[in-house]
């Protein structure tokens, strides 16, 4: 029986040989004081002590290292089961939460197989309806000056020097078919800016607060302004329903969201998180496509614009990305004929196995597929109920092809 509840016997090994030596125990506010037989008295402060076993029958073990791991560490071991119980009264959590003691292990036990039966349903709520539904919440109260300086470090950021201000007759072009679009929306409150990259990539892209970045081998696969409303119509609804802004949004809350659920940016389960966050990703990016494509549509139809334009383009990159991807496949065949009938059937991996699609295909790459698209594209066309008025009458498109260049970030895919 201990002369006082914060008093306690126990066995003490040095560390330097077998022996162990009878020690009576004292818990205070700060640390733990050690009284041998002979009068001699040490103190170890709770900070330098590790609790390294806690059963809920057997002893309590405090050990206390050093930071040489080749010394064995001098050592307590206390019988009385009712010391980490007093540990955490005289000096809570100083050896470690209450969740330590020995009486509390079956609890623990409980609310272990409880968290994984919570857990899973817990999380998938959070990820598929929470984090959506916190994104749409936070970008929608976002003002669009906020977006616009985003936008515009974003642009110089990945383009820095490689475009410059296109020549009068591009420019005017530009803003003439921007200008008819834009009437659909008379009070929105953006001020579109669209730039043309020199690459002969056939790609568009939109920055948060109206940066339109439309690469010149995209102007060069169109034969009308008609085709190319159709991109720009695209790209202004990206902008227009901040979808760009709001992945910026949805990505930090799932990093944060993972790092909370893992502990750290590091383990391996935030590790999974992240490969579940860019399987959604691509989801949830095919979802905004499919709206920036159907209210593209109807952003061509509001304005009189020929909405046969919108779909000719598209038809036309389907059509070349499947041509090159055939002609990738041949000459692959052609290279090692005896891998022949595992390329027949495996033809709708290739794309993933290897093969480089071009760079006319890369504006399809970050897109829902071209046939799905297409074929709405064609279903909303029929709403149309105007006779279209042309874009640019007179105007001679073919002036807009310009020379494309290879430039550092011409490999860019967005």
């Amino acid at each position: 029986m201990n002369a006082t509840p914060s008093e306690f016997s126990g066995t003490f090994y040095d560390g330097k040989s077998a022996n162990k030596y009878p020690v009576k125990l004292r818990l205070t506010a700060q640390q733990l004081v050690l009284n041998f037989p002979d009068g001699h008295q040490i103190q170890w402060p709770y900070t330098s002590l590790q609790l390294s076993r806690t059963n809920s029958t057997g002893p309590v073990r405090l050990e206390r290292p050093t930071s040489n791991t080749d010394i064995v560490p001098e050592a307590i071991v206390i019988e009385d089961p009712g010391f980490l119980h007093e540990a955490h009264r005289v000096a809570p959590g100083a050896l470690g939460n209450v969740w330590n003691q020995p009486h509390k292990r079956s609890l623990r036990y409980v609310l272990m197989i409880l968290a994984l039966v919570v857990l899973p349903p817990l999380i998938f709520a959070i990820w598929v309806y929470a984090i959506p539904a916190m994104t749409n919440a936070v970008a929608d109260r976002i003002p669009t000056t906020w977006e616009e300086k985003l936008g515009q470090d974003y642009f110089q950021t990945l383009f820095k020097k490689s475009i410059k201000e296109p020549d009068p007759q591009v420019r005017k072009a530009l803003d003439a078919i921007s200008k008819r679009l834009l009437t659909a929306v008379p009070d929105q409150p953006y001020q579109f800016r669209i730039h043309v990259h020199p690459s002969k990539m056939v790609n568009a892209m939109a920055l948060p607060g109206g940066t339109i970045v439309v690469f010149q081998g995209l102007i060069n696969a169109t034969e009308t302004p008609e085709e190319l409303a159709g991109v720009l119509a695209h790209e202004f609804q990206h902008v227009l329903k901040r979808h760009s802004t709001r992945n910026i949004i949805r990505s930090e809350a799932i990093n944060l969201f993972g790092m909370i659920i893992s502990g750290n940016s590091d383990s391996m389960t935030n590790v999974i998180l992240q490969a579940g966050s860019v399987l959604e990703h691509l989801r949830y990016s095919r979802q905004l496509e499919s709206q920036a494509d159907a209210e593209g549509m109807k952003m061509m139809l509001a304005t009189h614009v020929d909405p046969q334009g919108m779909i000719r383009v598209f038809e036309k990159l389907e059509e070349e990305q499947h041509r090159q991807l055939n002609s990738m496949k041949k000459d692959k065949k052609t290279a090692d004929p005896e891998k022949k009938d595992s390329a027949e059937n495996d033809s709708k991996k290739k794309d993933k196995e290897g093969i480089t699609l071009p760079e006319w295909t890369n504006y399809l790459s970050t897109h829902p597929e071209g046939n799905d698209r297409v074929e709405v594209l064609k279903k909303l066309s029929k709403h149309s109920v105007q006779k279209p008025r042309p874009l640019l009458p007179g105007f001679d498109w073919k002036s807009m092809h310009r020379e494309t260049k290879e430039t550092k970030d011409s490999n860019f895919i967005f």
